[in-house]
């Protein structure tokens, strides 16, 4: 699912999934670790914003040697 509010575009834990090449539950897994993308809580559902997505990745990034 995607949700576009005030400018920003969100998606659920199946979206989030996808982008991140794992599943749902590992983002459950993370969430409890306090790890992953930042997240919202609505209404019992998770949403993660696009932007919040992009910065975990680039927060993950390697320099080679």
């Amino acid at each position: 699912m995607r949700i576009e509010l005030n400018g920003k575009t969100y998606v659920d834990q199946e979206g989030c999934s996808t982008i991140l090449n794992n599943t749902p539950k590992c983002l459950a897994a993370w969430r409890a670790r306090n790890y992953g993308p930042a997240y919202h809580r609505i209404g019992g559902r998770v949403l993660y914003e696009l932007g919040d997505i992009v910065a975990f990745i680039n927060g993950t990034k390697i320099e080679a040697a």
